[in-house]
């Protein structure tokens, strides 16, 4: 069954994939609730929407502050007359060996990653529950399958929300709501171009979008692309025994 949106918020929609996939929502009729910090990009990506015959709306918000991001979901939710579709994908990239983490920077990656997700998600559930429908996106990623080289925090926040949103659609399985992993490879944004690493498979993110709004759309339990990053990651790296994996990241790292 094709599930359609009548309303949306998204976190992080300032920027990048979740920049897209709102466009691309509203594109296809739903009423988009932009979440992030950047007050000047939300505007500019509302207009833009809204220019071209959608509709948007603008919430500027820390979803770091997790009273305010709960707040403010229940506010909008309450305006825009029931959200039937919420987007945990605020995000932010750590690229670092382990020998140069700093506390202060790892600490950040788990509140926005991985704390802020799941207080969305959860406010989210708490939103959609007495309705009986409802779809619940966390953006999370093929690096979340195994320890990652110089990019433990990130990997970590990643592997621990698939762990999430797993236990969210057993434990939510006859709640009438759906739950939805995305785990992209590396795809053109902001946070990607800052990489000086080997990215295979990069994906545009225009393409990107529209693979997460179908998959959405359909209530895939996980969408993850591009397919030849997630045959290897999904289908063969997540099995290899440890010392094998290890000496493979070794040699890529290298």
């Amino acid at each position: 069954m094709k599930h359609t949106f009548e309303n949306a918020f998204i976190t992080g929609a300032s920027s990048g994939l979740g920049r897209a996939i709102a466009l691309e929502l509203a594109r296809r009729g739903t009423r988009c609730v932009l979440a992030a910090r950047r007050l000047p990009e939300l505007e500019q990506l509302a207009a833009e929407i809204r220019a071209a015959g959608g509709r948007a709306d603008v919430c500027e918000l820390d979803v770091r502050d997790t009273p305010g991001l709960r707040s403010a979901m229940d506010t909008w939710d309450r305006t825009v007359g029931g959200f039937d579709l919420v987007l945990a994908n605020a995000g932010i990239g750590l690229a670092l060996p382990a020998a140069e983490l700093v506390w202060e920077d790892v600490e950040e990656v788990i509140e926005v990653n991985f704390t802020a997700a799941l207080a969305t998600l959860i406010e989210g559930k708490n939103l959609m529950l007495p309705r009986c429908t409802g779809t619940l996106v966390g953006m999370s990623s093929l690096a979340g399958e195994r320890g990652m080289p110089g990019a433990g925090a990130y990997a970590a926040t990643k592997a621990g929300l698939q762990s999430f949103l797993e236990t969210l659609e057993i434990d939510l399985r006859r709640s009438g709501l759906t739950i939805v992993d995305i785990q992209p490879g590396f795809v053109r944004t902001p946070m990607t171009d800052a990489n000086t690493g080997k990215m295979p498979f990069l994906m545009e993110v225009e393409r990107a979008a529209v693979l997460c709004v179908d998959g959405i759309q359909r209530g895939d339990s996980v969408i993850s692309f591009p397919w030849q990053l997630s045959w290897l990651a999904r289908g063969l790296v997540r099995y290899l025994p440890r010392p094998v994996w290890r000496w493979i990241a070794q040699a890529v790292d290298s």
